[in-house]
């Protein structure tokens, strides 16, 4: 058996040269920085996406412990939700309604312009029974037959609520219960 050695002239160099591989390792640092950002800004999304749905949720179970404290008439009826707290940075408010859906004032007129209607807070307590909200009851005595309930997330004081890239404000008209 016979070995056959070859002579090429290239054929001693083999391999990548310095150059080659200094540019190999700037195209790879520009591939990782490029990614690296992407990745950065798409977790800070998903971050953002996870309060928002957070805070969704925090603001509908709210608004669900109130819906379902109103099926008791005693308790639509005094504006209260008992054995029920609210969680800090949420605020739960009503507004007296007429029979086609318009706000009312104490009086029991509608409200023009409508943002002149009294916006009242929800009294909550929690022991099983609460005292009435103030403006429950129209002047009369009567209790509105219909209230529109609102829970926002956020921080403010009075009607003014600072309102943030993540937070949730959900409104729902509530029928007294029969």
């Amino acid at each position: 058996m016979t070995h056959r050695t070859s002579t090429h002239a290239g054929a001693a160099q083999q391999g990548f040269t310095l150059i080659e591989v200094l540019v190999a390792i700037g195209l790879l640092g520009i591939l990782t920085a490029v990614l690296t950002a992407t990745l950065t800004g798409s977790l800070n999304l998903n971050r953002q996406a996870q309060r928002q749905l957070d805070t969704t949720t925090g603001v509908q179970q709210v608004m669900e412990s109130v819906r379902g404290a109103w099926t008791v008439a005693s308790n639509y009826d005094k504006a209260c939700a008992p054995s029920m707290t609210v969680p800090a940075g949420y605020t739960v408010k009503f507004i007296n309604l007429s029979t086609r859906a318009e706000p009312i004032k104490q009086d029991g007129t509608v409200a023009s312009p409508a943002t002149s209607a009294p916006v009242n807070d929800l009294k909550t307590s929690t022991s099983a029974t609460c005292t009435a909200s103030s403006n429950a009851t129209l002047t009369s005595g009567a209790v509105p037959i219909l209230r529109r309930v609102t829970v926002q997330s956020g921080t403010g004081t009075g009607t003014t609520q600072v309102i943030g890239a993540q937070d949730v404000a959900l409104t729902l008209d509530v029928l007294r219960p029969q």
